[in-house]
């Protein structure tokens, strides 16, 4: 589905290409919280501010300090929410609840449950090329010059929280 048809919700978000090598780029975003811009954030643990670089594809029109906006269909967030967050909680509590009764204690059906998380991370981890093909941001150039530019499909590679 194209994220420009009106029958899907878009995330976007603006940025900043930081680096190019070959055919990838690293983009840096920097997420806010609502009053970051707040006199006096300094004082309060709500506005907080964090830098996330994304690494995509590049077709070759990408280059250094260049500005975009990336965008996102709002299911693929939805997808990282499930597998990150949904799943690994069941996993944990029905670990806990299946092995109460079997191992006797529950402190040991506890660690059990958190130990569950292992493989599962693991099995995440050696699946990765499916999201890495599956999750598509659309970028679309900012500056004057790139204007005339048509937006066109990348793929995320990879994705690291830089503080």
């Amino acid at each position: 589905m194209n994220p420009t048809d009106n029958q899907c919700r878009v995330v976007s978000q603006n940025g900043r290409v930081t680096s190019v090598r070959g055919d990838v780029a690293d983009v840096q975003i920097v997420q806010t919280s609502a009053c970051a811009s707040c006199h006096i954030k300094a004082v309060c643990a709500a506005g907080d501010t964090s830098t996330k670089t994304v690494r995509v594809s590049n077709p070759g029109s990408l280059a250094p300090g260049m500005s975009v906006r990336l965008d996102m269909e709002e299911r693929y967030g939805w997808l990282g929410v499930l597998f990150a967050f949904v799943l690994p909680l069941i996993v944990v509590v029905g670990t806990l609840f299946g092995l109460r009764g079997v191992l006797g204690s529950e402190e040991l059906a506890g660690l059990a449950g958190l130990a569950a998380l292992a493989p599962y991370y693991g099995v995440l981890y050696l699946t990765r090329d499916y999201f890495i093909k599956t999750i598509r941001f659309d970028v679309h150039p900012l500056s004057r010059e790139a204007a005339a530019l048509t937006p066109y499909s990348i793929q995320a590679l990879h994705k690291e929280g830089v503080q």
